[in-house]
């Protein structure tokens, strides 16, 4: 039973580690900007936060690749293969679940979306 416990509690540790390190990455000029389009104007409500914080995490990627062409050089993909880059993809995602979430908490702050229930139409 120790071992289990022990188990689990590297297990949250390293998932907070890689939170942090995805919220270092995303919190710069590319990963702030798509963060505020995807937390005010792409999600609609909570239960999309796991889907906004993924397709954030594919347009960061895509960018990434794509910016050296935009300076003359050659379209590279990443090593898909690699294991780095799926846990920093990982670390992304994770980071980007964090900001947008409070993206559009301001966003419902600002809309005052928080304290009001919608009427039911009958």
């Amino acid at each position: 039973m120790e071992n289990l416990v022990t188990g689990l509690g590297n297990l949250l540790q390293d998932l907070l580690v890689l939170a942090n390190t995805g919220f270092d990455g995303v919190n710069q000029v590319l990963g702030l900007i798509i963060a505020a389009v995807f937390g005010f104007f792409v999600m609609r409500a909570w239960r999309g936060l796991w889907s906004a914080a993924f397709g954030a995490m594919v347009v960061h990627t895509l960018v990434v690749a794509l910016r050296p062409m935009l300076d003359g050089g050659a379209f590279a993909l990443p090593d898909l293969t690699d294991g780095g880059f799926w846990i920093s993809r990982l670390a992304l995602f994770l980071g980007y679940c964090i900001v947008i979430a409070v993206f559009f908490f301001i966003r419902a702050l600002l809309a005052g979306g928080l304290g009001r229930r919608r009427a039911a139409v009958h």
